[in-house]
């Protein structure tokens, strides 16, 4: 009877699907253009539609387009902050506990255990999964993974997509989406099949490009990059021209040209016959280029939420501020992107009824750690004031517990209300058994 009601739901769920994809085709063109306003052409994406328009803003006028992220990510600001994030993520020890009357347990034997802590597909680790996930959130506004499910429909693999293969649609009240072009994953999914991460929204469907939105601040720091190369490969000559108020024949123009480029760099090059050398460019100090640079790599801290100083900016770090600033950046930046991720997969890969009890969690103690000398003295207070024991402490030291030491301790001047009379009798006959 069970394996009957499920082929019965599987096929009900492939009706549906087809009757949604030819309900598209007849209402659209394109089913996953999705039109919010009369002035919004068929052909625009709901969240392409509303992105900026760089050359038609007054404030930005003369920067140019976006710039694509292949692009942006050979800038070295950039790259070490999409990397940064990745890596932290994917760095991080993720768990499934199960809720129970004493406390949490570590969900061992849920069917999903193994794809968030090990093994989420068949040609990914946990550690490189999370990296290329995160990156497409930085890179793209939104990342994309496919559900597989057992005829139980129990997760039992996920697949990352690339963004630029997924469009997404709304449609009665419902996220529906359409790969195209991904080779092997191609097909038309609902949001029950499909984990959808995403940053910053105008819409509440998708996320914003943030390489997109942030180009103008981006190019900045590209051009003056791309500045100081010009300036160096050109052995730090400044662009100049070459005055003289006769006029010179082919043949004479041609051996003082010879002449004078002749001259390697760091050569004194001789101008005879009324030649003037005329500066016209602007040197590196003049624009700035040190500032500039610095200023463009602050704009990405900006961008991704990173502390400056995680990018090799240094300029206003100190001893005393860079801890602070750590912590900042796993409060302000890290929390809410691993929040992000635990609701979606809650929501996803547990069903209705496990919701509460089981919990998925990324586990930030690990950034959170103070050095040898704090550490030991959080320790110290805790197993005095008896709300850790000493098996508790070695445990998160990753080190094996040992027999005797899962008794709680508190200070001997202290009494727990109520007891004092029975911790009395206790000592008493303790003294007395000792005569």
């Amino acid at each position: 009877m069970c394996v009957l009601l499920q082929t019965i739901y599987r096929i009900w769920n492939f009706v549906k699907k087809i009757k949604m994809e030819l309900n598209f085709n007849l209402k659209l063109n394109n089913p996953f253009k999705r039109s919010v306003s009369e002035k919004e052409t068929p052909g625009q994406n709901v969240s392409e539609s509303q992105s900026m328009n760089f050359d038609s803003m007054s404030l930005f006028n003369g920067i140019g387009g976006e710039i694509p992220l292949d692009t942006a990510m050979k800038f070295t600001a950039v790259f070490a902050a999409m990397r940064l994030r990745a890596e932290c993520v994917a760095s991080l020890p993720k768990t499934l506990t199960e809720r129970i009357e004493s406390g949490k347990i570590e969900a061992l034997n849920h069917p999903i255990y193994k794809l968030i802590k090990y093994r989420p597909n068949g040609y990914m680790n946990v550690f490189s999964f999370w990296e290329y996930t995160n990156s497409c959130l930085d890179g793209w506004g939104n990342a994309y993974v496919l559900i597989r499910r057992n005829s139980s429909a129990v997760p039992v693999e996920l697949l990352p997509i690339h963004p630029k293969y997924v469009y997404v649609t709304l449609s009665n009240g419902k996220k529906w989406f359409r790969v195209s072009g991904s080779r092997w994953y191609d097909g038309l999914y609902s949001d029950d099949d499909m984990l959808h991460f995403f940053s910053l929204s105008i819409d509440g469907i998708r996320g914003i490009n943030p390489i997109s939105y942030n180009s103008p601040a981006i190019r900045s720091g590209i051009g003056a990059t791309a500045f100081g190369n010009e300036f160096f490969d050109k052995g730090g000559n400044i662009k100049a021209v070459l005055e003289n108020d006769r006029t010179m024949g082919v043949t004479d123009f041609k051996e003082f040209q010879e002449k004078f480029n002749g001259n390697s760099n760091h050569e004194t090059a001789l101008l005879d016959g009324g030649w003037k050398y005329k500066s016209i460019g602007m040197a590196p100090e003049a624009a700035q280029m040190i500032q500039t640079r610095t200023l463009a790599i602050q704009d990405i801290a900006r961008i991704f939420n990173v502390p400056p100083h995680l990018l090799a900016e240094l300029s206003r770090a100190t001893f005393s501020n860079i801890e602070h600033q750590d912590i900042q950046f796993i409060k302000y930046s890290m929390r809410a992107t691993l929040k992000r991720y635990e609701v979606e997969l809650e929501n996803k890969l547990l069903f209705d009824n496990e919701l509460g009890k089981i919990e998925m969690k990324f586990n930030i103690d690990g950034f959170l750690r103070g050095d040898m000398k704090t550490r030991a003295a959080f320790y110290h207070n805790a197993i005095l004031d008896g709300w850790l024991n000493r098996n508790e402490v070695r445990e998160m030291e990753n080190r094996n517990q040992v027999e005797g030491l899962d008794e709680y301790l508190y200070p001997s001047n202290q009494n727990i209300t109520g007891k004092e009379e029975e911790n009395e009798k206790e000592n008493s006959g303790k003294e007395k058994d000792n005569e």
